[in-house]
């Protein structure tokens, strides 16, 4: 099986633009079976040492997520964030990134002379990788934009609103766009409404396209996810600034013939595993018994089968007479049965012992009924 590595992280995972853009083994870039709202991405360039290297974009015509890799340069991204660009509003782009060991990522919002000034210097810890977004603007008069946090548990939304105006120009763009500063933003605890079911709904579907195109081999356990809303009520995926995930549990069917999903439980169940009667019987069915065999021949040869009966009463009563005379050697009196403590444990051994009896003949029973339906 081959499939896309997925790998978790945390403050920006740049990857998560290029996966959704990667068709699964259906050839679709989103789930169509459970008719999946339709994904809306923002002009994105993935950066390394502030240099293009892919570009994203939805297809406003065909609404089909699109990638380039060619011919990508600074004055390619600058014309891309001009082009249809408010022309009320001064905010052109949003560049996010991180550093190695950060919980958030950092954003930065830049007017034209100021996106033309951060592409031109030199790139910093944290802007030597991330991502540059053309900036979407948010319905009402405040930036804001709804996080998104998932997990096997359940989901969970808020709303990081910035108190500015947009439009404040006496402002510094910072101050007005930002929405991960506690002196400039307050956060809203969103609840269970039409917006809220949209957005678990599209988180799920991002969820399922991954695990997808990983082919299944891992599992999802957290995702926290970044939205906006636009002023004709559009919802337009932003970034991912964490995700966690674990190796996927085999199903039956990736199995190869004769593999099973822990073999050295199926065999003994390893320390501390509790076996049920009705785990123990279907591992005798599953793995056939020796005892079994020997009926199958016994049934086939009825004169061999009478003469190893006697043998066995012979080696039995052999048994019985030696554990008697041990008896004897023991106590001084033969045959006679322990008294208090010993009576007890005595009789814990018999109970035990005719369980585990009456256990191996309805395995073997089951054993001899499943070699004769296969024959």
């Amino acid at each position: 099986r081959s499939g896309v590595m997925v790998e978790g992280g945390d403050g920006l995972v740049e990857d998560m633009v290029q996966w959704l853009w990667t068709k699964n083994n259906m050839l679709q870039t989103r789930c169509m079976y459970h008719k999946c709202p339709p994904l809306l991405i923002p002009d994105t360039f993935l950066l390394s040492d502030k240099q293009p290297y892919a570009w994203y974009f939805t297809s406003m015509k065909t609404g089909s997520l699109q990638r380039r890799t060619k011919d990508l340069n600074i004055d390619k991204i600058c014309e891309v964030m001009l082009k249809k660009s408010d022309e009320n509003l001064d905010i052109r782009s949003v560049y996010v990134g991180s550093a190695p060991g950060d919980s958030q990522p950092i954003t930065e919002y830049f007017s034209a002379a100021g996106l033309e000034y951060f592409l031109a210097a030199q790139p910093s810890k944290r802007t030597k990788r991330g991502l540059l977004q053309k900036f979407i603007r948010p319905k009402g008069s405040s930036n804001f934009l709804i996080r998104v946090s998932w997990t096997l548990d359940g989901c969970s939304m808020d709303s990081s609103i910035n108190v500015n105006k947009l439009d404040d120009t006496d402002l510094e763009i910072q101050t007005r766009a930002t929405t991960n500063d506690e002196a400039n933003c307050a956060l809203i605890p969103m609840s269970g409404n039409v917006l809220f079911s949209q957005l678990e709904k599209l988180t799920t579907c991002i969820i399922e396209h991954i695990q997808s195109i990983a082919s299944n081999q891992i599992e999802i356990t957290g995702l926290v996810l970044n939205f906006s809303i636009d002023a004709e009520d559009r919802v337009w995926f932003l970034w991912c600034e964490h995700l966690q995930v674990m190796p996927a549990a085999p199903h039956q069917s990736d199995l190869e013939p004769g593999e099973t999903e822990n073999p050295t439980d199926e065999l003994s169940h390893g320390a501390g595993h509790e076996v049920s009667e009705e785990e123990e019987e279907e591992l005798v069915v599953l793995l056939p018994t020796d005892n079994s065999k020997k009926k199958e021949e016994e049934k086939r040869n009825p004169s061999r089968a009478s003469s190893a009966s006697l043998s066995h009463r012979s080696r039995s009563s052999s048994s019985s007479r030696s554990a008697e005379g041990e008896e004897k050697r023991r106590t001084g009196r033969p045959g006679m049965p322990p008294s208090g403590k010993g009576k007890e444990k005595e009789k814990e051994k018999e109970i035990s012992a005719d369980e585990e009896r009456r256990r191996r003949e309805a395995a073997e029973r089951k054993a001899a009924e499943v070699e004769e339906k296969l024959k």
